[in-house]
């Protein structure tokens, strides 16, 4: 197992290098850094599950929709006592390492070990991992690679042997995807549904139906805490942030040379073919492809491998004909693809097969295989080698302004993606304290953290107050102990509330809505009867040993 780690380190750590320099890179989404700092404010000061990001200007919603997994993840690692930079480098390195660790666990399970660190190298040396690490600095979609073989590798388990452990293992998967980015989940389920049709045909097991539906189900219990918010509060936030201009899916498709070319670069996808970044699947990737057909071709008396490689080839170019214009009467009959955003993203789909079936053909090729695997690997690391570097390293002040608040009450270089639909006025006027709209007011103490706000207020003559928090259901207030009804929010969606003549103390809270707790429940319902299926497993084999 040591020896095993070790090549695997010995695989993965030349495509992190740049995280190790005393510097970091500029990358198109930078904004991580402030999700991490907003997600440990959060938990520091007891707001769980976290929801709010209290310093993005004037408070959003973001880990009601955003998915909070890795931001977890890195505020435990912030624990430890790293900075903001370090905590995110270490969430890169862990999502590289932690991918070939899970497809290694999935390959060895149907491959010898050779072939198994074969696809190890496919995958991890990919130019489109190069792309999320070192051009979009894609964090949760980096962290995504870790499930797409775990999920696949927790199915094989449940399909060979039905048991309420590797049940609870498959649920736990899925959550983990569903928990760690929105968009990659839907760009996978397709794929998964798939994988577990291929299983069942090919074990001839009709009954796995209900095991696979079952997990599912857990993982959705698991995770419904963030997802059905992020579902069915979804009409409170403005989603054509998400869905116009730049982010209109009509204009990222991909152009069929481009999965070929060698271009490289670090600027942005494009309408049109001539893009600034890759959407290349790799020379080295084509080449094993050809190899697999070869085989595969050879070794067509095989009816085994043959349907497992005819299944991947499937969903191979199922997953580039998704990016293609040729697709786009798919896109436009499914309203939810609009969501994805860019097309090209489902070539983390594409990179994830391709190793499987350099996999597949290293694993029945008996022709000098042992030449054919080292000349492969090499290859495979010598061509992608240059991609794995950022174009530059800037000094950690460039990252200040994600940590500063100042900086972040004003919306310096954020994103408007969980704007709520009350605000109106999207120019940031920030001020720190309270204020009359109408009327008079002195405030008189005003201590603001992320889900709860303690002030004095003297009302001087009647007031409309305008409070510097984004409206957003479930903020509640009150005076004196009493409820307030709140007004309309102000042009800037922020929360206003009128107070007669008099001395005040307000409490102002964000409270679950009837959605967020229903969400909760089946949450903490489903962790515990996950832990009785594992209890009872593990009561069970003890009793049988």
């Amino acid at each position: 197992m040591k020896k095993t780690l070790l090549i695997l380190l010995l695989i993965t750590i030349p495509t992190l290098l740049p995280f190790f320099n005393t510097q970091f890179f500029y990358t198109q989404d930078y904004i991580f850094i402030a999700r991490l700092q907003q997600m440990s404010t959060a938990l520091s000061e007891g707001h769980f599950p976290v929801r709010w990001a209290p310093d993005l200007r004037f408070g959003e919603p973001l880990y009601n929709f955003y998915a909070p997994l890795p931001y977890y993840l890195g505020a435990l690692i912030k624990l430890l006592g790293f900075n903001y930079i370090w905590v995110a480098k270490i969430l890169f390195i862990l999502s590289s390492f932690l991918s070939a660790v899970t497809m290694y666990l999935f390959c060895r399970k149907l491959f010898s070990q050779k072939s198994s660190f074969l696809a190890v190298a496919l995958y991890t040396w990919a130019p489109y991992r190069a792309v999320d690490l070192y051009v979009r600095g894609a964090l949760s979609e980096a962290f995504a690679f870790v499930f797409f073989p775990l999920i696949f590798y927790a199915s094989l388990l449940l399909s060979q042997k039905i048991t309420l452990r590797r049940l609870s293992f498959l649920s736990l998967s899925l959550a983990g995807l569903f928990l760690t980015h929105n968009v990659t989940t839907l760009i996978f389920l397709p794929f998964l549904a798939l994988w577990w049709i291929y299983l069942v045909i090919t074990g001839k097991n009709q009954k796995l139906v209900l095991p696979f539906f079952a997990s599912f189900v857990l993982a959705v219990g698991l995770s419904a805490f963030f997802l059905l918010p992020a579902l069915l509060e979804r009409e409170f936030i403005q989603t054509k942030y998400l869905l116009v201009g730049y982010f209109d899916f009509r204009a990222h498709f991909v152009a069929f040379y481009q999965f070929f070319s060698t271009f490289w670069g670090y600027g942005s996808s494009l309408w049109g073919p001539k893009d600034d970044m890759s959407f290349q699947v790799g020379l080295a990737h084509w080449t094993v492809m050809l190899l697999a057909v070869v085989v595969g071709f050879i070794k067509r008396s095989d009816k085994k491998m043959l349907l497992l490689t005819s299944f991947l080839f499937f969903s191979f170019f199922l997953s580039i004909f998704l990016q293609h214009n040729k697709s786009a009467f798919l896109w436009e009959a499914i309203p939810l693809m609009a969501f994805i955003q860019f097309p090209w993203r489902f070539l983390a789909i594409s990179i994830f097969i391709v190793p499987l079936l350099g996999a597949v053909a290293l694993n029945h090729l008996k022709w000098k295989s042992n030449i054919i695997f080292f000349v492969t690997l090499a290859a495979v690391i010598l061509i992608n080698f240059n991609f794995f570097k950022p174009r530059n390293f800037v000094e950690d002040s460039f990252f200040t302004k994600f940590l500063n608040t100042d900086s972040t009450h004003r919306g310096v270089d954020l994103t408007k993606d969980y704007f709520p639909i009350w605000v109106k006025f999207d120019r940031v006027e920030y001020f720190p304290t309270p204020r009359a709209n109408s009327g008079e007011i002195e405030v008189l103490s005003f201590e603001q953290k992320t889900a709860k706000v303690k002030g004095e207020i003297k009302v001087l003559s009647d007031a409309l107050v305008e409070v510097p928090i984004t409206y957003f259901p479930g903020w509640e207030v009150k005076a004196d102990s009493l409820n307030i009804k709140l007004q309309e929010p102000s042009l800037q969606g922020l929360i206003t509330f009128e107070l007669p003549k008099g001395e005040y103390q307000i409490d102002l809270a964000l409270k679950d809505t009837p959605v967020r707790i229903i969400g909760n429940i089946l949450s903490l319902t489903s962790a515990v009867l996950l832990l009785i299926f594992l209890g009872y497993a593990k009561f069970k084999y003890a009793k049988s040993n």
